[in-house]
């Protein structure tokens, strides 16, 4: 009988592009300060720094955002979380794959838990989740693995083994410290770092079911 298997996703840079709706949040907010539109390739670059550093930069600082330039750069987002088209190719046939074959899939994410909901909603791939995890809704959110695990253990699969599929260090430290297998979602937001000795690289959702089915067989 085959050993059934968790698969917990990291969401920005790993299921979904968020850069587009974050840019025209951002569009909001650098537009007290005279700044143009932010360019999508450098809202990229931006996004593996969290929120409160990615708001600092957008509006030309090298310190961090204020808590009230942050509420409001979350308010313009929330308010147009995305589009079906700010998927991956792929990502939606890749987690119907993993469903029909019994895989539990859960979110671990550090944007915030409502936020959180509210993208997958908007994309429409809610419905594959048994639970998602802000960054918010713990005590240590990623790199912690106390995050993944928490996350684990709400989608009713403590003990079982998982897979953390994520795009960044930080994803590959909170995988290593929770146990996971990790797998590296090179289409993402990558960091200057080498994932590959962390954990498989993929280079595309394509190649994601196929990842996970094999070792669910394994």
């Amino acid at each position: 009988m085959p050993v059934r298997r968790a698969a917990i996703f990291d969401l920005d840079g790993t299921l979904i592009d968020s850069a587009p709706s974050i840019a025209r949040a951002l569009a909001h907010l650098r537009a007290r300060y005279d700044e143009p539109m932010p360019d999508v390739a450098q809202v990229r670059r931006w996004v593996g720094l969290g929120a409160r550093m990615l708001v600092g930069r957008a509006i030309g600082r090298d310190d961090d955002a204020s808590d009230e330039e942050l509420a409001s750069f979350r308010a313009a987002y929330a308010a147009q979380p995305g589009t079906r088209d700010d998927l991956f190719p792929g990502i939606d046939d890749a987690l119907e794959a993993l469903r029909e074959a019994g895989c539990i899939l859960g979110v671990c994410t550090n944007k915030p838990q409502t936020l959180s909901e509210k993208v997958l909603s908007a994309t429409g791939i809610a419905r594959y989740f048994e639970a998602v995890v802000g960054g918010d809704a713990v005590a240590h959110a990623k790199p912690d693995g106390s995050h993944v695990l928490h996350t684990l253990a709400s989608m009713g699969c403590r003990g079982l083994p998982f897979h953390f599929i994520g795009d960044t260090s930080v994803d590959a430290a909170a995988a290593r410290a929770s146990g996971a297998d990790f797998l590296w979602a090179s289409w993402g937001y990558a960091d200057a770092e080498d994932l590959d000795r962390h954990g498989r690289r993929l280079s595309s959702p394509a190649e994601l079911a196929d990842a996970i089915l094999q070792a669910k067989r394994a």
